[in-house]
């Protein structure tokens, strides 16, 4: 008897070993981990049950295991509610927010919203605090080719398709099924609406209710996108001058100031030097398309647009000025190297199929140097209930685009939200009460309607 347990053992052993020198050894089963949430994440008056966790998928990024951070708040106190909500975020490259502070802020949110199901959140991979994190410190500001293609090439070819939106959508899918409480209601903000439709349409079993927030729905080159938001932005502070006469009467008048100020900065850029205490102090280079990108990113509340033209009038007498709007730049430097490799992966992944070779749009592409798999083409029609929120001031996507898109399926339902910018739940109690409502009828009709101006601040 003794001899043939030895026996036994002696083969798994030898088993063992066969499949580690080969490299066979089959991946662990997707399964969460619950722990204790960071030090400070339950702090405040919010009352809300919050589980937080780690997500192992089962696989690994070069030799280390892939492990993404969830937190789960749960509606009610004393059980978990079947078909949750998660959270997919935008970017691409944005975290869901599992640090102490983003927490606190996700608990008042999840009370304030009302919504009848729990609300999961989760750092994508390389994103937030899940692990492993490629980084690339040569693309903390504006990518170059050259930059591009060292980072690209350090990383190499797997890491980088690994990062990319089929991975984020496989993970997403194991993420739910690990769940194992039926389908979900996908919350997809912006860029993550791309994620969100890939889900729906290769995975529909998976989802019960979409909700689409800004959403990108045309994965357009970066560059285009970004001219395109400053144009309408530039229009948006263009009409509001026109709407008050002392604006209008100023010499020079807003448009030659705007452009006069980014061609300066172009021939003569400035540094910036911006302080929030506690934390340090923050120096970023002022140019041209700097100028711009403040311009673009000062759009989030309407009741801010005498402060940015102020700003702008005064930065043509006064470089110093610009400083008022800079902390929405040093915010976004600050991020850029730490989601780059998401970044570009995701993009690129959803990069045209084709282009004429020797134009000047496939010269420059950046995604030549960051040559991953393109997705392969899915049913673009989805017949799941979905329902598509969009600010009426969003300059990063167009809520005409979001309301054509909304006519071509006919059973979206549309919510345009006067006086809102670029992630409308985040801020607005009358989107997340239209939210609750169409959670809590499983997505039936809500009724043609909108919401009025917000009366609260973001």
């Amino acid at each position: 008897m003794t001899a043939c347990l030895l026996a036994r053992r002696c083969r798994r052993f030898a088993w063992a070993l066969l499949l580690i020198a080969t490299g066979a050894v089959a991946a662990a089963s997707p399964r969460i981990h619950w722990m204790s949430c960071p030090a400070g994440a339950d702090a405040g008056r919010s009352a809300a049950v919050m589980r937080c966790g780690e997500f192992t998928p089962g696989d690994h990024l070069g030799s280390r295991p892939v492990r993404l951070r969830i937190t789960r708040l749960q509606a009610r106190p004393d059980r978990a509610t079947p078909h949750p909500v998660v959270y997919v975020p935008g970017g691409p490259g944005d975290a869901g927010g599992q640090h102490a502070s983003a927490l606190r802020a996700w608990r008042i949110f999840q009370q304030t919203a009302g919504w009848p199901r729990d609300l999961v959140i989760f750092d994508p991979l390389g994103t937030g605090m899940s692990t492993p994190r490629p980084r690339c410190s040569e693309l903390g500001g504006p990518a170059s080719a050259d930059a591009l293609g060292r980072c690209f090439k350090r990383l190499g070819p797997v890491t980088a398709a690994s990062l990319g939106a089929r991975a984020q959508v496989a993970d997403l899918h194991r993420l739910i099924d690990t769940l194992n409480q039926g389908s979900v209601v996908i919350w997809a903000e912006s860029y993550g609406a791309l994620l969100a439709r890939r889900l729906a349409a290769t995975h529909p079993n998976d989802v019960q209710l979409l909700i689409l927030d800004s959403p990108v729905l045309q994965p357009l080159p970066a560059r285009r996108r970004q001219a395109l938001a400053y144009r309408r932005r530039r229009q948006q502070l263009l009409q509001d001058c026109r709407r008050r006469l002392v604006c209008r009467l100023s010499v020079p008048s807003l448009a030659v100031a705007i452009d006069g100020l980014i061609a300066s900065r172009r021939r003569h850029p400035s540094m910036i030097t911006t302080a929030e205490p506690p934390r340090r102090a923050k120096t970023v280079r002022i140019d041209g398309a700097a100028v711009r990108a403040m311009i673009m990113l000062s759009a989030y509340d309407e009741r801010d647009d005498v402060r940015v033209i102020h700003a702008l009038r005064h930065a043509v007498y006064e470089p110093a000025a610009l400083s008022a709007l800079a902390e929405p730049l040093v915010a976004l430097d600050q991020r850029r190297g730490g989601r780059a490799p998401v970044y570009w992966s995701t993009r690129c992944s959803f990069r045209p199929v084709s282009k004429t070779a020797g134009t000047p749009a496939a010269i420059n592409d950046p995604c030549r140097q960051w040559p991953v798999p393109r997705l392969e083409a899915v049913a673009s029609r989805i017949d799941i209930p979905t329902l598509v929120i969009a600010g009426a001031r969003d300059v990063l996507t167009s809520p005409l685009s979001a309301g054509q898109a909304v006519l071509r399926h006919p059973g979206w339902q549309f919510l345009p939200v006067a006086g809102a910018g670029h992630g409308v739940l985040a801020h607005d109690h009358c989107a997340q009460r239209a939210v609750a409502r169409f959670i809590a009828r499983d997505g039936a009709w809500l009724g043609a309607g909108s919401c009025p101006a917000r009366a609260n601040g973001p």
